[in-house]
């Protein structure tokens, strides 16, 4: 199993599932950083900071707020998750939805207990 974990590492407030793919050992799962989905096909799972989260949880695709770019240049991951979906490149979505800040072991705790949920699955 790969998690893709996005984020900007150079942004506080943005750079956690990043750094705790560096920390986060599960059997059977590759953490894998990334910046985009390119080249990116097939169910997928994400690890992602999401503002105003207090606790690691699944966060569904429908729940992701439409937004609208006004050029290329304003594309967020939600609206490539989306994009990328609707022409067929990407099928089943699950988000891991961290907080921004909290206490990192207790965050890196619940992570790792979804992830051996999702592999149940």
């Amino acid at each position: 199993m790969k998690i893709l974990c996005f984020g900007n590492e150079f942004v506080e407030e943005d750079s956690l599932a990043k750094k705790l793919a560096d920390e986060i050992t599960v059997d059977g799962v590759e953490f894998i950083k990334c910046d985009s989905l390119e080249g990116i096909k097939g169910d997928i799972i994400i690890l992602d900071v999401v503002k105003n989260l207090d606790e690691v949880r699944l966060i569904p695709l429908d729940k992701i707020k439409d937004f609208h770019p006004v050029s290329m240049h304003d594309f967020d991951l939600g609206t490539e998750i989306k994009l990328r979906k609707t022409i067929g490149e990407i099928n089943n979505v699950t988000i891991i939805g961290i907080p921004m800040k909290g206490n990192i072991e207790s965050i890196k705790q619940s992570i790792i207990k979804l992830i051996n949920e999702i592999k149940k699955d």
